[in-house]
């Protein structure tokens, strides 16, 4: 029988760094560990701006975020994830921007800050040169918005272009008031203003102004437009009176447009705006019933599970496995029905999206208004002669580099979903971060390198500091208003966040994934005292020749060993996943052969 082998790697600079998963999860690479520890201490001004500091929308991120750092989270590897993005939205309630009245200090805070992190954009604060033209920015939604508070800590004075009558983008036209309230998203664009960015609104590009006018006149451009047109399954009676795009629908109830409703209205998809499309409509007067029917079975579906639960909680009806195959209209061209086929399979055997039906299986809902979100698109209208020669890919999109940034014209950048794709309101972030230094390179003429620095620092006594029992802790569901009265009204808040004793105890379950355990195998004796003690089995002891690794390994093993020594003695493997950091096997340890050691890392943006 052959024996079990085990691959092993050697811990080095990047192994440490990915093994804190929630800030090399987050786009921004939000050190979530080191606010999340702080909440569990008590620290709350501290874990604000641990948030703050690389995330210029970080109040508006701890109510909205999709929370990749909770997807990342090894604590819910073990039983649920950390509830990150809550307690981001806890310490930013504290000291964030919406409490905030002064904003021009608030930025002077923000800017001292930045600059004592010794991280980032640290080192190039207002180092830029004024240039005799602008840098300008076209859309004022969360890439721009990053993309404009990143050139301001450079030392620019971008101005930001938007088509709507209000700055924001999808975060004021297509996340509802229920999840972000309107007051704080204003608040953070001010914060952003107050860092010397100009927002000028209802300007249109291709309109207003044109493409190649704003070139002309600017140091550089940005392209941050997102995708905001709504698109519809052409399917029969597509085009009849009361069928709509989900976005359009979005942004008409956000910016105070006359809405007109059916009493039955019907939502066909299934992700997350989905759900803010049916959700809303249920807060419109006039509309008795709401369904939300999607291709996917339920346990595939995109929407977040809290969404579906409060969905339904609200009275929305949900039908998995059915796709749309007709409208039926009635003699004036209006909507009477939709007629559905059954879903056999979403994708192929190929893993590509190709819906296959059964045609004998189908059922008609009857629908005064029907509202597709099936996906958005992106309006570039503006680049119909516009004088620059701007290269696009086959599927009409702007062709881009291999930095996802730059175009076929030089100083024109492109950031958020232009760049990549819909993704998540961090992901725009991020984007515009990164443009802003692509936007610097440009107009500077200099290379900009990342220096990173690492630190492992011992416990002392090795005392990992935990609450008692944070093991055990369980997570809690944030608390939400009760259904009746978050339906009165369409800017009624839904999450109503932790108090101050559930913080601290959902703090308190992180597991600290800074923190390691470091081995010397100079005073190890291979006692296995260590593996005894351990609550999660993630220590092991084996013999060598059952140890499988890269050529770092085998290198290290020759020059400690000599090449005929190979495969011969013991050692103890970890089994990172399961750690706890609970610090008992270097309790244990009877020749001090183990510490805790708090690895810490900065990578800090500097000209080369």
């Amino acid at each position: 029988m052959s024996k079990q082998a085990f691959q092993v790697v050697i811990p080095d600079y990047n192994y440490w760094k990915q093994n804190i998963k929630c800030q090399t999860g987050c786009p921004v690479h939000t050190d979530s560990r080191g606010y999340v520890q702080a909440i569990a201490a008590g620290n709350y001004e501290q874990a604000y701006w641990i948030a703050r500091t690389p995330n210029p929308l970080a109040s508006i991120c701890g109510r909205v975020c999709a929370a990749p750092c909770e997807l990342a989270c090894r604590r819910g590897w073990i039983d649920a994830a950390v509830s990150i993005r809550a307690l981001k939205r806890f310490v930013t309630e504290r000291y964030g921007v919406e409490i905030q009245q002064d904003k021009e200090h608030f930025a002077r805070d923000v800017v001292e800050k930045i600059s004592k992190s010794g991280a980032g954009v640290s080192r190039l604060l207002h180092t830029a040169g004024k240039t005799a033209k602008p840098v300008s920015i076209v859309g004022a939604g969360p890439a721009g918005l990053a993309c404009a508070h990143e050139l301001a800590l450079l030392g620019y004075a971008p101005i930001i272009y938007e088509a709507e009558k209000v700055a924001g983008g999808m975060c004021a036209v297509g996340i509802p008031a229920y999840r972000l309230p309107r007051e704080l998203l204003q608040a953070e664009i001010d914060a952003i203003k107050a860092l010397g960015v100009e927002i000028r609104l209802g300007v249109r590009l291709g309109k207003d102004v044109t493409l190649k006018q704003l070139y002309d006149e600017s140091a550089a451009v940005l392209l941050a437009v997102g995708a905001k047109k709504a698109r519809i399954i052409p399917i029969e009676g597509a085009t009849g009176k009361g069928v709509l795009g989900g976005v359009d629908f979005l942004r008409d109830v956000a910016v105070g447009n006359e809405v007109r409703l059916g009493p039955k209205v019907v939502v066909v998809g299934g992700g997350n705006v989905a759900y803010d499309v049916a959700r809303t409509a249920v807060r419109q007067k006039g509309v008795t019933s709401t369904a939300l029917v999607c291709l996917e079975d339920f346990d595939h579906m995109l929407a977040d599970k809290i969404e579906i639960d409060e969905g339904e909680e609200e009275g929305i009806e949900r039908l998995n496995s059915f796709g749309p195959d007709r409208i039926n209209l009635d003699d004036r061209g209006s909507v009477r029905s939709l007629l559905f086929k059954k879903v056999i399979s979403v994708f192929d055997s190929e893993g590509k999206f190709n819906p296959r039906y059964d045609a004998s299986d189908t059922m008609t809902l009857p629908a005064d208004t029907i509202i597709f979100t099936v996906g958005q698109a992106y309006d570039l209208s503006f680049l119909d002669k516009c004088g620059l020669n701007v290269d696009m890919t086959e599927r009409g999109t702007i062709k881009t580099g291999a930095d996802k940034m730059s175009t076929s014209v030089p100083g024109l950048f492109v950031a958020g979903d232009l760049a990549y794709g819909q993704k998540l309101v961090i992901d725009a972030v991020a984007s515009g971060k990164k443009a802003a230094l692509a936007v610097h390179e440009h107009i500077s003429g200099t290379r900009l390198r990342l220096d990173a620095s690492e630190d492992h620092g011992v416990l002392p006594g090795n005392q990992v500091w935990h609450p008692a029992d944070y093991e055990k802790v369980k997570r809690r569901p944030v608390p939400v208003a009760a259904t009746a009265g978050r339906l009165k009204s369409g800017a009624s808040i839904v999450e109503q966040g932790f108090t101050k004793e559930m913080a601290r105890e959902q703090g308190g379950r992180c597991l600290n994934c800074a923190v390691n355990t470091i081995f010397n195998g100079d005073r190890c004796i291979l006692c296995g005292g260590c593996a005894d003690v351990c609550p999660e089995y993630c220590l092991r002891l084996v013999s060598l020749e059952s140890i499988k690794g890269d050529e770092t390994l085998a290198a290290l093993y020759r020059n400690r060993y000599g090449s005929d020594a190979v495969g011969m003695g013991s050692a103890i493997i970890k089994d990172e996943d399961r750690c706890i950091r609970c610090g008992l096997c270097a309790e244990r340890c009877p020749v001090d052969a183990i510490t805790m050691e708090r690895f810490s890392f900065k990578e800090v943006l500097t000209s080369e």
